[in-house]
């Protein structure tokens, strides 16, 4: 098996065609197929499966892709380790964050990397906790922070695996509240209960969206359904309904964006139940992580302490 063969599997799995695949590795369409056909007879499987929509992994495919990026990172990895080893970690490291966890924590990473260890080039992707945990699974991030539904019953803040061969550490619990301009929610910070919350009309976002399905399973398990007037992936959009009126909407407060923002919202935490969810630190135990990727799964822990201390992300605990 050769490292050329690897490279060439991962473009085609990631291209979906072996045509497009070929031009983009500028080798010929034959002589990619060939060097397909020669690492399938080495492994003695079918690693492609193809139809007229073009290329698709087997699930021998599948393994062998996740397998082929561990290898292939680790020797770009390899490469810059011994060429560096006086030298503080450098080189890219890829960073999924869900929008809301962008809003309290893009900033002071980018700060706190480009301080510590300026060689180091991070990348940050923003998107739903579902398509970044696809992303770290697949090994196109390194890591994520992603949501989940807080656990019925409290789990200790150590490392727990959940499938998919990803690794997750908790790091926040963070609260759930009815967002309104004061004329529809109120102007005082009380709770409101569940049912109440099911009477008002809500702006939310799709189903596709990890809060949306905590918030959808708790209605359900109280035996109520939320008033839900429009769906919506933006939370910049849903905040401007919000503080226009013309709906509340369920979030956290790491959702809301702009200075004084909370001062002109009726805020209040639900309960009865109450509503949280769990932010976790994700990456694959399969491709592991290089010199670089370490000191940033590490600083972020430690940013996310610092902001939940000082006040800066409201309505976090820490676990």
């Amino acid at each position: 098996m050769e490292l050329r063969q690897l490279r060439y599997f991962l473009r085609i799995v990631e291209l979906g065609s072996m045509s497009k695949a070929a031009k983009d590795l500028y080798i010929a369409q034959p002589a990619l197929s060939s060097q397909i056909t020669n690492l399938e007879s080495e492994l003695g499987v079918r690693l492609l499966s193809r139809s007229v929509r073009g290329v698709s992994p087997t699930r021998a495919g599948d393994a062998l892709y996740l397998h082929a990026q561990a290898v292939l990172r680790q020797i770009e990895r390899l490469k810059y380790d011994v060429a560096n080893t006086d030298a503080l970690p450098g080189g890219p490291v890829s960073v999924g964050l869900p929008t809301s966890a962008a809003n309290v924590l893009a900033g002071p990473l980018i700060a706190a990397v480009q301080q510590r260890y300026p060689d180091i080039q991070l990348r940050i992707v923003e998107s739903l906790s579902g398509h970044l945990l696809e992303l770290v699974a697949t090994g196109r991030l390194e890591m994520s922070l992603l949501f989940e539904a807080v656990p019925a019953t409290s789990s200790p803040a150590k490392e727990i695996q959940r499938g998919a061969n990803i690794q997750w550490i908790p790091l926040i619990d963070e609260d759930l509240y009815l967002l309104a301009a004061p004329s529809k929610g109120g102007n005082d910070s009380s709770t409101v209960v569940l049912k109440e919350a099911a009477s008002v009309p809500l702006v939310l976002p799709g189903s596709a969206n990890v809060t949306r399905q905590i918030i959808e399973r708790r209605f359900a398990e109280a035996g109520l359904a939320p008033s839900v007037m429009m769906e919506l992936d933006s939370l910049s959009t849903i905040q401007s309904i919000v503080e226009s009126g013309q709906a509340a909407t369920i979030l956290s407060l790491s959702a809301l964006v702009g200075a004084g923002v909370r001062e002109k919202l009726s805020v209040r935490p639900v309960d009865e139940p109450p509503l949280r969810r769990r932010l976790s630190l994700c990456n694959s135990d399969v491709l592991g992580m290089g010199a670089a990727a370490e000191v940033i799964g590490g600083l972020i822990p430690e940013l996310v302490r610092d902001l939940v201390a000082s006040g800066r992300w409201a309505g976090a605990r820490l676990l």
